[in-house]
C-alpha cells in the first residue's frame, strides 16, 4: 500500500530546500534539523523510515544531500524492540532484528528512537488507531437519496473485484459513498488511486491539459462526522481501474495534515477541512521535525467506463 500523496509531499516541504526560499519561511528553525518520516499502518509489515535532516535555503535539494546516514534507530513495541538497519539509499532505514511483531498492531504504542552519529537525538511515539472496515461501499442515484446497489469488496474477491459487474461504474452517473462506523475515530482522509497506466481520458480531452492531470489523488483530513464520505467525480479524470482508500488517522498524522497549509489543503477535487489555519505545522516528534505517525486503512475497487 502507497502513502497518500501528501505523504509524498511532505519529503519536500520539510527538508525546505526543494525550491529557493527564504529562511524565515522555513519550517525547521535551522539547517541540520532532523526529518522523520514513517508511518506505520495496522496489519501491514513493520515500515521503513527515512531519514534526512534540513538543508540551508540556498542549497539544491536531493535526498542524498539531505540523507542522514549512520544512524542508531530502534522502533519499540510493549513486546520488545526492533534495530533498523540502514539500506539503500543512505538515510532509509529498514526492520533487521528485534521482538517487535513484523505485522503493525492496532491500538499499540510503538516509540522511535534516533541517535544520530554525532549524538543528536530524536524521540517520537504513535498509538496505532484500532483495525477499520467499510461495510458498506454502496452507489446511490444522482440525489444521494436512494441506494441502487452495493459493490464488491476486496475481501470476498480480492483482485477480482474488478470484474464484478456491480463495481462497474459509468462515469459520473451515481454516487459513490463509504459508510463506516465513526465511533473513537479521530480524523479520515482518503485516496484515489487509478490502477490503469496509460488508460485514456474520461473527460473532455478540449478542456484540460492531459500533462496536469494526476492518476493519484487525495482529500485533505476530515472529522469523521456521521461514518459518510462520498466520492467526487471531478477527482477522476481517466478512465480503467481506481482503487478507492479511506484511512483512519492518529493524533500524528491528524495534526499534521491540517496543519501544514499545503497538506491541509488536499488534492483536486475533494473538499472540507479540519481544524483551523495554523502558521506553522504541528510536529509530535521531540529534537526533531516530521512524521512517525499511524493510520488504519479499508479500499474498495471499481472501474470507471466513459459514458455511452
Amino acid at each position: 500500500m502507497g502513502k497518500l500523496t501528501w505523504v509524498l509531499a511532505l519529503q519536500c516541504l520539510l527538508v525546505a530546500a526543494c525550491a529557493n526560499r527564504d529562511s524565515a519561511d522555513l519550517f525547521a528553525p535551522e539547517a541540520g534539523t532532523i526529518v522523520v518520516d514513517a508511518f506505520l499502518i495496522v496489519g501491514e509489515p513493520l515500515p521503513s523510515i527515512a531519514l534526512t535532516q534540513t538543508l540551508a535555503a540556498d542549497v539544491p535539494y536531493t535526498f542524498a544531500q539531505a540523507a542522514l546516514s549512520g544512524a542508531l534507530v530502534v522502533v519499540t513495541h510493549e513486546l520488545g524492540a526492533a534495530v533498523y538497519a540502514e539500506a539503500t539509499p543512505p538515510g532509509t532505514y529498514v526492520p533487521h532484528d528485534g521482538t517487535v511483531p513484523l505485522e503493525v498492531e492496532a491500538g499499540a504504542l510503538y516509540t522511535l528512537d534516533v541517535t544520530a552519529a554525532d549524538g543528536r537525538r530524536v524521540r517520537a511515539t504513535t498509538r496505532t488507531p484500532q483495525r477499520f472496515s467499510v461495510p458498506e461501499w454502496l452507489l446511490l442515484d444522482a440525489t444521494g437519496t436512494t441506494v441502487q446497489r452495493s459493490l464488491a469488496s476486496f475481501a470476498e474477491y480480492g483482485d477480482g473485484v474488478f470484474t464484478q459487474p456491480e463495481n462497474q461504474l459509468e462515469y459520473a452517473q451515481g454516487l459513490l459513498e463509504a459508510r463506516f462506523d465513526p465511533t473513537g475515530i479521530l480524523g479520515i482522509q482518503v485516496g484515489l488511486f487509478s490502477r490503469s497506466p496509460g488508460s485514456p481520458l474520461v473527460i473532455d480531452p478540449d478542456l484540460v491539459d492531459e500533462e496536469d492531470l494526476d492518476r493519484i489523488n487525495s482529500s485533505p483530513p476530515f472529522e469523521p462526522g456521521d461514518g459518510k464520505v462520498r466520492l467526487p467525480w471531478f477527482a477522476i479524470f481517466f478512465e480503467g481501474r481506481y482503487v478507492l482508500k479511506v484511512w483512519t488517522m492518529d493524533v500524528n498524522w491528524f495534526d499534521l495534515a491540517r496543519t501544514d497549509p499545503v497538506l491541509r489543503g488536499g488534492g483536486f477535487g475533494f473538499g472540507g477541512q479540519a481544524g483551523d489555519d495554523f502558521e506553522r505545522p504541528i510536529f509530535h516528534v521531540e529534537g526533531g521535525i516530521g512524521l512517525f505517525g499511524s493510520g488504519a486503512v479499508d479500499s474498495v475497487g471499481v472501474v470507471v467506463h466513459p459514458r455511452p
